[in-house]
């Protein structure tokens, strides 16, 4: 394929078979169609994949040739997202909070929910210097998206699995906040250093329940267990959560849990029972729904 700076190189005529970058689009538009909600929208990400190109030079340079390899290559891509892959997984990344994070099979795609949480949070902390705690940070999507919008918080991000602070290190490292998020790897606050208490307490956690049958299966079949499912009622992770997370809170700090609608108002229950001299709110997402549970102590805590 030319540069995006060379000539546009027309479809040959004759008997050998061409496509253009535009027409490879639209043939993946239309395989998509079963599996996509937004099947142009992915249609151009796998071809910007496969090109380098980015989405106004998919547009621009539309009437260019895609050479067979590549062409291939947007095949085989899409067979897998015909499969059930998720898109985030086959392109390795996922925009989150206007930053690219890198992600693969063994971290959680982070959800449009997510950065509610991180708006959240940064609507109440914009202007100060936080100590926060990112629990279970997965991918460090929510510890990046902190450091990005609160440039004078200093971030402790945890999790139970090495390869998932893997994940983390490396969106840490791509987006230059080595300095202010340290990753560390532990069971929830076994891996915070004893006697530190923060200001902010982060917990996007599993909460899916274990026979919830409105998971999508391609969810259930790609995306791993440890960071879906919260058992029964999918309550079990923040249980424990709830239970110490008041030794680890500053007298005016505040937790934040991102939530299933199911069982957002049990879980601020079981909060108002754990944590003393709390506040308690339970907020919706922006289609309504009970998402978030926020548990905030008075300063008479001090």
């Amino acid at each position: 394929m030319p540069s995006p700076k060379g000539p546009r190189t027309p479809a040959a005529r004759g008997s050998e078979a061409t496509v253009t970058i535009a027409a490879a689009v639209e043939a993946c538009r239309r395989r998509l169609l079963p599996v996509a909600t937004a099947p142009w929208l992915e249609a151009r990400l796998l071809t910007s994949h496969v090109t380098g190109l980015d989405a106004s030079a998919i547009v621009a340079y539309g009437d260019n040739i895609l050479e067979p390899a590549r062409l291939q290559r947007l095949a085989d891509l899409t067979a897998r997202r015909l499969a059930g892959e998720p898109l985030a997984y086959i392109v390795g990344f996922k925009e989150f909070c206007g930053l690219r994070i890198m992600v693969d099979g063994r971290v959680l795609v982070p959800r449009p929910e997510t950065e509610e949480l991180v708006h959240a949070i940064v609507a109440d902390w914009r202007g100060r210097a936080p100590h926060v705690l990112d629990l279970g940070t997965g991918s460090g999507a929510i510890s990046c998206a902190l450091a990005r919008f609160l440039p004078n918080a200093h971030i402790l991000a945890t999790d139970i699995s090495e390869q998932a602070l893997d994940v983390a290190r490396t969106n840490v490292e791509r987006h230059l906040f080595g300095e202010r998020i340290h990753l560390a790897h532990g069971d929830l606050f076994d891996a915070v250093p004893p006697g530190t208490t923060f200001d902010v307490i982060a917990a996007n956690l599993p909460y899916v329940r274990d026979g919830d049958v409105d998971l999508e299966p391609t969810v259930r079949a790609n995306e791993p267990h440890v960071a879906l499912f919260g058992g029964r009622d999918g309550l079990d992770v923040f249980r424990r959560v709830v239970d110490r997370a008041g030794a680890y809170m500053k007298p005016d700090g505040a937790l934040y849990c991102e939530c299933s609608p199911d069982n957002a108002y049990e879980l601020a229950g079981l909060a108002r029972d754990a944590i003393q001299d709390s506040s308690i709110s339970v907020r919706a997402d922006v289609s309504g729904r009970e998402r978030f549970v926020v548990v905030r102590r008075t300063a008479s805590n001090s």
